[in-house]
């Protein structure tokens, strides 16, 4: 049976590795709009998945440091 920390610090990976991939997906997003939309929606999505990356940072770095 696993402890209870044990438990937690798995949790936290996991979680640390969903918000790393979901970086990854607004990163390519980012391109992908920068090469494909016109210069007006292009803007507008940009600024949103920059929100969304900086959402997403910002709860990365809340996460605990693994031990």
């Amino acid at each position: 049976m696993l402890h209870e920390s044990q438990t937690s610090i798995s949790s936290v990976q996991y979680l640390r590795h969903d918000l790393m991939i979901e970086l990854g997906r607004l990163e390519m997003a980012m391109e992908i709009v920068t090469q494909n939309s016109a210069d007006t929606e292009q803007q507008v999505t940009i600024e949103n998945l920059q929100n969304k990356h900086a959402r997403v940072s910002a709860a990365l770095s809340k996460l605990p440091l693994d031990r």
